[in-house]
């Protein structure tokens, strides 16, 4: 079990050190501090949430339904939203305002308050009858999105090689 609420389990520069050996977007290495940033703000595990991005947007290369400028970094789709082209997920004006995005999404899902204004999205998930009570990574599977090993996927495929990444 993977608590979401916890001190990070790796530095910001064993993360960049991570990303890099990844071949990650500079884009994507050059967020990593506001992710601690924002980790340290909400108590939310700033390395989690860093996979998480990586899953998402492809190290930061993008390259789905989501593009760059969108700075939506996890691929929270808008309020309402259904479909899965560009203009369904939330556009977010700086890459800041993206990880600050990406905490208040996740904050929703924790149960804890946003940071500043929230987007539509967190919103919504407010009013779900699960909203609240995801406490633990593995727990995103089949509320995050469909597949229920998404959160399983971050820890072994993503988090695991970033704490023990040389």
């Amino acid at each position: 079990v993977t608590p979401l609420v916890d001190e990070a389990g790796c530095t910001v520069e064993e993360a960049k050190a991570w990303a890099e050996k990844m071949g990650a977007h500079q884009r994507f290495i050059d967020i990593a501090d506001l992710y601690l940033q924002y980790g340290e703000i909400t108590g939310i595990r700033p390395d989690i949430l860093y996979a998480q991005a990586a899953k998402e947007t492809g190290y930061g290369k993008y390259g789905g339904a989501v593009q760059p400028e969108q700075n939506n970094w996890a691929g929270i789709k808008k309020y309402g939203a259904l479909g899965d082209a560009p203009e369904d997920h939330e556009d977010f004006l700086t890459p800041e305002d993206g990880v600050r995005g990406h905490f208040n999404h996740m904050s929703a899902y924790i149960g804890l308050e946003p940071v500043g204004e929230p987007h539509g999205r967190y919103n919504s998930v407010k009013t779900i009858s699960w909203a609240g009570t995801v406490k633990n990574l593995e727990q995103l599977g089949g509320k995050w999105c469909p597949d229920l090993y998404y959160g399983y996927s971050i820890l072994h495929d993503y988090i695991e090689k970033m704490i023990t990444a040389e």
